[in-house]
């Protein structure tokens, strides 16, 4: 659910009601009851008309407010006493979202019904208790997650240290996600992709809020090519070029699937090749070129192959295949590339280049590997697509390590929001002119003095390899 949608809001008050209805009954009740009959064909037919248009359904708590989606459930008369109930009771066990997934039956629905109810909302740790109860039970649909109380009052720094925390950790939840979907692919067991779309859904609200923290996270770099953290920063770079596309929250969520399982066909390939120090034989090369392919056929296989499962399924085949074709797998007859394809065949040569990957221990300066990539727009990348990314990310790119005109080195931190100003990002001043590391310092380089003229200029940009500095480490 995306924005304020009166259909989706009079759906989500009308299955308030009618879980409200459920969960008294549970009060004094027991599952298999006849009581529960009538309100759960109700309140399940509801959640049905809803599965039409979302695979889950979440009810969210925000402080004393309940969101169905991304649609906040205004209270009115007629549903009042209901909205306030659930409110309250879902902070009694400190419960902070209920998720139900399509496909979800009818005694799933009491059984939680009578779990959450029958709770003693006296002892300590209720949300723990429901969850071990749920266990218990063998029930996993619905989900639940934990309240969060929001701090009324905060300061600058409170609010930047806050949002820095939940960026990093939105950013390991995902390598986590990405993790556990290869390990099921490599053991054979079933893989649901419900958890990594709940944390892309967050990573596109962080993004559309504010996208420099996690575009700083982008420069986390390992040379182990399977701890993940390259889909997930080919995912965020993704969501950015989406965003200035003017995507909507579920394109971008979308989008951001695609570029996080792009590399979905690599858990087959042997370790001793994936992690091979000197260059391929053509054998291997071979071997390495057929992931695409051999990620659409695991795509393919998932759960309920839907609109989402095939474009992340197109952007997994085509992110090598380059604007004019020349890459691979080769195709039997020409034809345009997808725009999700487009997009993450930039993002994920962008992350490639600047980053140590086991088969290019030297990686390119950021500013470099933009140049480099420019230099092939209209052959390998899309034109216009390469220039939203300079947008997205900077002339100077998040993460480049510069020279300034008072001898400080610094990192670029965060991108000038005026594309007239690209030129000139906020910079975190790491190094003194002494060569000395110093506190934490912030310096905007858009800044002008009485006469128009700038404060600070970058005077050259640093090779962060050749000096042993490991730029990822200043992000955490």
């Amino acid at each position: 659910m995306y924005g304020y949608d009166e259909e989706s809001a009079e759906l989500g008050k009308k299955l308030i009601n009618e879980l409200v209805i459920l969960l008294r009954t549970a009060q004094i009740h027991d599952v298999g009851n006849l009581a529960f009959d009538q309100p759960i064909e109700k309140f399940h037919n509801t959640l049905n008309i809803l599965f039409k248009g979302d695979p889950d359904i979440m009810f969210n708590l925000e402080g004393d407010s309940l969101f169905l989606g991304d649609t906040k459930l205004k209270i009115d008369i007629d549903g009042f006493t209901n909205l306030m109930f659930m409110i309250d009771e879902m902070k009694k066990r400190e419960v902070g979202s209920i998720l139900f997934s399509r496909g979800i039956s009818k005694r799933e629905v009491i059984t939680f019904c009578v779990i959450f109810s029958k709770l003693d909302t006296n002892l300590p740790d209720p949300f723990e208790r429901i969850q071990q109860e749920m266990v218990k039970a063998h029930l996993s649909n619905p989900e639940i997650e934990l309240y969060e109380e929001t701090k009324e009052k905060e300061s600058i720094d409170d609010i930047f240290k806050d949002k820095k925390e939940l960026a990093k950790k939105t950013y390991f939840s995902t390598v986590t996600a990405v993790s556990e979907v290869m390990e099921s692919l490599k053991l054979k067991q079933a893989v649901s992709l419900k958890r990594s779309k709940r944390v892309v859904q967050s990573m596109v609200d962080q993004i559309l809020q504010e996208d420099t923290t996690l575009l700083g996270l982008t420069n986390l770099r390992s040379h182990d090519e399977y701890t993940y953290n390259h889909s997930v920063n080919v995912c965020i770079l993704a969501i950015a070029i989406g965003q200035r596309l003017g995507y909507r929250k579920r394109s971008l969520s979308e989008l951001g699937m695609a570029a996080l399982f792009h590399d979905l066909g690599k858990y087959d390939i042997p370790l001793e090749i994936l992690n091979k120090a000197t260059d391929f034989t053509p054998e291997e090369w071979e071997v390495m070129r057929s992931h695409p392919i051999m990620s659409v056929k695991e795509l393919v296989r998932l759960k309920g192959i839907h609109e989402m499962a095939v474009k992340v399924a197109i952007g997994a085949f085509e992110h090598h295949l380059n604007y004019d074709l020349s890459g691979y797998p080769k195709l039997a007859t020409k034809r345009k590339l997808s725009l999700v394809g487009r997009i993450v065949c930039i993002v994920d040569c962008y992350d490639a280049l600047t980053a140590s990957r086991v088969y290019s221990r030297i990686p390119f300066a950021p500013d470099k590997a933009l140049r480099f990539m420019l230099s092939r727009s209209g052959k390998a990348f899309d034109p216009i697509l390469m220039k939203l990314f300079v947008n997205a990310i900077g002339v100077f790119p998040i993460g480049t390590l510069v020279l300034l005109n008072t001898k400080e080195i610094g990192i670029v931190a965060a991108s000038n929001p005026n594309p007239e100003k690209g030129d000139r990002p906020k910079i975190r001043v790491i190094l003194d002119p002494a060569g000395n590391e110093c506190e934490e310092k912030y310096i905007d380089l858009s800044e002008e003095d009485a006469h128009g003229r700038f404060y600070h200029e970058i005077i050259n940009v640093i090779d962060a390899t050749k000096y042993k500095i490991d730029v990822g480490k200043y992000f955490l």
